[in-house]
């Protein structure tokens, strides 16, 4: 009973200081529990909601070892169905950490980190190399998995790694140094701990090209050291087309000599002016420099549609060679290789970006003016010694709608088809044609929106002060289609407004049979020609109810009667042609072509055409046969 006074003054005593603390006051009762009983006192008021415990207390019995009490909260989480093997292995795994050290303090040379190389794996594209260190002197063993105060220093040609880790009751300082072939650029190279026990680095050449090896000394010779086949495997194709080089400035260096690039050889510095384009001798670079020996290119759209004004970003893309470039200065330009210069003769420098930077497009803010006399846009290799005397250039292509739309538009339909139309679109040209490079044809669903789908009808190149035309071949015009809209147009858009013309659907006379454009009937007399295949008889065409379309009717001999759309094959000779305005009475007479057995008639207009449909009369050659009744 005095256990539990003690108990409960102790949790008394805790909960009036916990507001003052950012622990629970569960936690901090106990921790200042002295010994098991009065820590299970302080919990029994939880036991029966095993759930509603932070993991931090379960956390806290196991690592005080009050083993008995640490029993019966897994015992009761079992019955209460929580899981408490997250915080149990968790405490659990530190007092056996602790344990471990301790057995390693038996070893007197514990504490003195033995040093060792660890083994390490490369390959290279032709930009980087790639290494990964392994914490353990020889790659199939077994090593550390992670280690502390991990130093990586890169400079020249010197790639330095240092770091300290556990091992098998051991500890140890992986230290690495290596002596590269050539130099590498440290600002654009990188480390991380990518994988357990592993450190992996990419180191950026300071040219690009394929080297030879790995060290700067071919005689160099280091055990644990691999070349990363998986890796090499997947990189080999971005080296197609490069040979390994001989010598770098590290390995000329090294022979008291400068490297000449251009040559891919040592050379003593009084003989660098055999090295081409590299004739000063750098004794601090260990090579024979010069200018740049490649012009850069770039490419450039206009993204501001304002005249007169430019934006968007200039893409430079390196010389193909570019070892020797520092910088890519971008100048405004009078013409594909002169600067432009100002009033005070100062070139216009638009920008400078760094050779090895990862990114080498320059931008444009939005609204920057163009200076006058600005043509071109002109990029320079730049080094130390000065600049390459050939510039990449672009020229400038200020984007801006075309500034008038066409003067007009106009078309005829032709077909004579129901629903289809054919013709020639005249576009008339833009007042102001400066800025327009090509027509465009659109079907247009009003007159300024164009039709939802297949609206495009094609385009047509601007001929200089003149009109332009375009044959629409026989089409059905896209659902909706109730204008033809032409817009003015260059590379970079349409004139926002076209113009139009409400089409007109011009069909031929009776498209369908029954119109009022189709002729009423026909009446064809007795023949009175006695002879076999001669004809004497009189047609009489009875005339359509309205003849707007009609200039004439057309007569010929047929195969059989008009029913529905009559082929041209069931036409077997023309007989002849009557004008709307003419008497419509015809003598036929005159031979009878084989196979005739009928008078057609056919309405026809003057530009559409001859009709589908016709009227038919039987014609029968034999006097002696008695006719049959008329057909209508």
């Amino acid at each position: 009973m005095l256990r539990v006074l003690c108990s409960a003054a102790l949790l008394t005593s805790v909960l009036a200081q916990a507001a003052k603390g950012s622990r629970s006051p569960l936690i901090q009762a106990l921790e200042a529990a002295p010994a098991e009983d009065e820590a299970r006192s302080i919990l029994e008021p939880h036991l029966n909601e095993i759930k509603s415990l932070e993991k931090e207390v379960v956390e806290l019995v196991v690592m005080r070892q009050w083993w008995t009490l640490a029993r019966e909260l897994v015992s009761k989480s079992h019955e209460q169905k929580v899981d408490l093997s997250f915080s149990v292995r968790k405490a659990v795994r530190s007092l056996k950490d602790e344990a471990e050290e301790l057995l390693r303090t038996l070893n007197p040379n514990y504490g003195m980190a033995q040093q060792v190389s660890p083994a390490f794996q490369w390959a290279q594209n032709d930009t980087s190399i790639f290494l990964t260190i392994k914490y353990t002197v020889r790659w199939n063993a077994p090593g550390a998995l992670e280690v502390t105060d991990p130093s990586v220093n890169m400079t020249g040609n010197i790639f330095n790694f240092s770091g300290l880790g556990k091992h098998s009751n051991n500890k140890y300082k992986y230290f690495l140094s290596i002596n590269l072939f050539d130099n590498i650029e440290a600002q654009l190279s990188s480390w991380n701990a990518a994988s357990v026990g592993k450190l992996s680095v990419t180191l950026r050449k300071r040219w690009a090209r394929k080297w030879p090896r790995l060290l700067g000394d071919k005689k160099t010779k280091v055990s644990n050291m691999h070349l990363w086949m998986e890796m090499q495997e997947k990189l080999d194709s971005s080296l197609s087309g490069f040979s390994s080089v001989s010598n770098s400035p590290v390995t000329c260096a090294a022979a008291e000599k400068l490297y000449c690039v251009a040559t891919d050889t040592c050379k003593k510095s009084e003989n660098c002016s055999q090295c081409p384009g590299k004739t000063e001798a750098n004794e601090k670079a260990h090579v024979c420099a010069g200018k740049p020996s490649e012009k850069a290119s770039l490419s450039f759209q206009d993204a501001d549609m304002d005249e007169h004004q430019l934006s968007g970003e200039v893409k430079i893309h390196k010389a193909r060679v570019d070892f020797d470039v520092d910088t890519y200065a971008v100048y405004w330009g009078k013409s594909d290789v002169a600067k432009l210069e100002n009033d005070k003769g100062e070139e216009l420098l638009l920008g400078e970006v760094n050779a090895l930077s990862s990114d080498l497009d320059l931008v444009i803010p939005q609204n920057s003016p163009i200076p006058e006399g600005a043509t071109h846009l002109l990029v320079f290799s730049r080094n130390g010694y000065g600049e390459y005397s050939s510039p990449g250039s672009i020229l400038l292509r200020d984007a801006a709608l075309p500034k008038a739309k066409p003067g007009g538009i106009s078309f005829e339909d032709e077909d004579g088809g129901k629903d289809l139309v054919k013709g020639r679109i005249t576009v008339l040209k833009a007042a102001d044609e400066e800025k327009i490079s090509e027509y465009a044809l659109h079907w247009g669903r009003s007159p300024t929106r164009k039709t939802t789908q297949n609206s495009f009808i094609t385009t047509v190149r601007k001929e200089e002060g003149k009109d332009v035309s375009h044959w629409l071949s026989s089409q059905k015009p896209p659902d909706g289609a109730t204008h033809l809209l032409a817009f003015s147009k260059n590379d970079f858009g349409e004139h926002p407004s076209p113009v139009s013309l409400q089409m007109v659907d011009k069909t031929k006379p009776c498209v369908s049979q029954g119109e009022d454009s189709c002729p009423i009937g026909v009446q064809v007399s007795v023949d009175e020609n006695p002879e076999p295949h001669q004809a004497k008889a009189k047609v009489t065409i009875s005339r359509a109810k309205s003849e707007e379309k009609i200039d004439k009717y057309r007569i010929f001999w047929g195969k059989q009667p008009c029913s529905g759309d009559v082929s041209s094959s069931s036409k077997n000779g023309h007989i002849r042609d009557v004008r709307k305005e003419d008497a419509l009475e015809v003598e036929l007479a005159g031979p009878v072509p084989e196979g005739s057995g009928h008078i057609l008639v056919f309405s026809s207009s003057p530009t559409l055409g001859e009709s589908d449909f016709c009227v038919s009369a039987p014609f029968q050659d034999d006097q002696s046969t008695p006719k049959p009744e008329k057909e209508l």
